[in-house]
């Protein structure tokens, strides 16, 4: 789809977006102890009330490959408890710019709480993808204490992942 935005100079320009979608986990992590792992496995995308907008997004295993090169806002939304004092929930964006070999932290956030005390955390990347052949992008949680964290498989969001072009490179 093409959309028309004006320039600095008062020109119009026109570039190509059209793509947003959003990706959740189907069923909760119970956790037993202080944890940290990715986001590999439950996933798929949002099925309820709603479509893709544009090729969408390819998942293998928590890996995030991009359908298209472009300025992309990804973002990770981590809906937890914990079962005693946690001193900290996070949810982390981490970004390969190598197919996968290596990945480097582009976003972090992290909240405390109390015994059975809600968290509702945001993670945001926001990334000039080049090639398609070699970005990824995969989200991890990191826990203190012993946690559930939230999916649900169809209902509503819980812990959810999206992904949105809003230019072109």
């Amino acid at each position: 789809m093409a959309l028309t935005k004006v320039l600095e100079n008062g020109m119009f320009d026109e570039f190509t977006a059209g793509e947003l979608d959003i990706w959740h986990l189907t069923s909760n992590v119970v956790l037993s102890g202080a944890s940290g792992a990715d986001f590999s496995s439950n996933l798929q995308r949002w099925p309820t009330l709603w479509e893709k907008i544009g090729t969408g997004m390819t998942e293998n295993s928590g890996v995030y490959t991009f359908p298209s090169t472009g300025k992309w806002k990804c973002s990770g939304k981590l809906y937890a408890t914990s079962s005693g004092t946690a001193y900290y929930h996070g949810i982390r964006a981490l970004v390969s710019t190598d197919s996968g070999s290596s990945y480097e932290n582009r976003g972090i956030a992290y909240q405390g709480a109390t015994s059975s005390e809600f968290v509702d955390t945001t993670v945001f990347a926001y990334l000039d993808v080049t090639n398609t052949s070699t970005f990824r992008i995969k989200f991890q949680y990191e826990m203190h204490s012993a946690s559930t964290i939230y999916g649900n498989p169809s209902t509503y969001l819980l812990t959810f992942f999206t992904f949105q072009k809003f230019a072109d490179t």
